[in-house]
């Protein structure tokens, strides 16, 4: 084992490679060797902390285990830890989940994040089959997934929202049966009228901010809300009025990696039915683009670019 590796460092808006000590996992921790790695919208902003001091950037990987637990040794596995972006990460043991058969490490990098993020807001919903699913940000990662994750669970009809009409048919391809090009309180309308009045039983919104208030107007009286992202900012002003009078339930995720519990549990709640749905082919990682990992700050600006249609991927193998 090396003592040192490559790495991508947080500078100043931007990353570098660079090198770093190679960790040492501790009590309830494997290091994996990392094939690749996937961007989510929290690099975007990649930045030195506030002492000015690079770090290891990114939390989104798929490789093998090398260390930790002799039980696991080579084993394949995806999942999320801080400073991932470098050839070896250590992560909670919980913290992963093994790849399915068959499946290309760009691949399994793509999908944990958004794997347990919005299987994890439907559950916490209470969707059952039969029921429709609205996602809005539906051409974001999360949202690409989270189309696929619903119609698993038993969705009868999924709608997904973009501000951009020319991904529509990127929405449609993953499985939504109505793709919306709206981006405001026009919204509503557009799910009432295609919903024959009746609205949404289960809304993900990814965007936050003003759509928050749209995002309850489109559900059906009795539905629900779920708070998944912040696109569009952290803080909204809704109607408390509308909100009673359509008996809407608001409620919000977020999955940090303290305590452990709370990602691990999320990541073993895919194993009855989502996991089986990434291996037969029914949930499949939506991919942009492939980068060598020398090549990350291009990848990154595609990122920022707001072109990418699903996720971009660096690879170290």
């Amino acid at each position: 084992m090396p003592n040192t590796m490559h790495a991508l460092l947080t500078g100043v808006g931007s990353l570098r490679v660079g090198t770093a000590q190679v960790p040492e996992p501790g009590p309830d921790q494997l290091l994996v060797r990392v094939a690749a790695v996937s961007f989510n919208n929290a690099d975007v902003d990649a930045d030195a902390g506030s002492d000015g001091v690079e770090r290891v950037a990114g939390y989104e990987f798929s490789g093998e285990v090398v260390a930790g637990d002799d039980t696991l040794l080579g084993q394949r596995v995806m999942g999320t830890a801080p400073a991932a972006f470098a050839e070896f990460v250590v992560v909670d043991r919980r913290h992963v989940v093994a790849v399915p058969a068959g499946l290309a490490p760009t691949a399994a990098a793509a999908l944990p994040v958004a794997l347990f993020t919005e299987h994890g807001a439907l559950t916490l919903a209470g969707l059952k089959p039969g029921q429709s699913v609205l996602v809005t940000a539906g051409s974001s990662s999360l949202g690409l997934i989270g189309m696929q994750v619903a119609r698993v669970l038993g969705a009868a009809r999924v709608f997904g929202t973009t501000r951009t009409a020319g991904k529509r048919a990127l929405l449609e391809r993953v499985g939504a049966d109505l793709a919306l090009c709206a981006d405001g309180s026009d919204l509503a309308d557009e799910v009432l009228e295609a919903t024959n009045g009746a609205g949404a039983d289960v809304v993900l919104d990814h965007i936050g901010g003003a759509m928050v208030d749209v995002a309850i107007g489109s559900a059906a009286p009795g539905g629900v809300v779920v708070s998944v992202g912040r696109l569009g900012g952290a803080e909204a002003r809704i109607d408390l009025f509308g909100l009673a009078r359509r008996r809407v339930r608001l409620q919000s995720v977020s999955y940090g990696f303290t305590p452990p519990d709370i990602i691990g549990d999320r990541l073993a709640a895919l194993a009855p039915v989502v996991l089986p749905a990434v291996a037969d082919g029914r949930i499949a990682a939506v991919i942009d683009s492939v980068h060598p990992f020398v090549d990350a700050a291009a990848a990154l600006e595609r990122l920022r670019g707001g072109v990418a249609e699903g996720k971009v991927v660096l690879t170290l193998t």
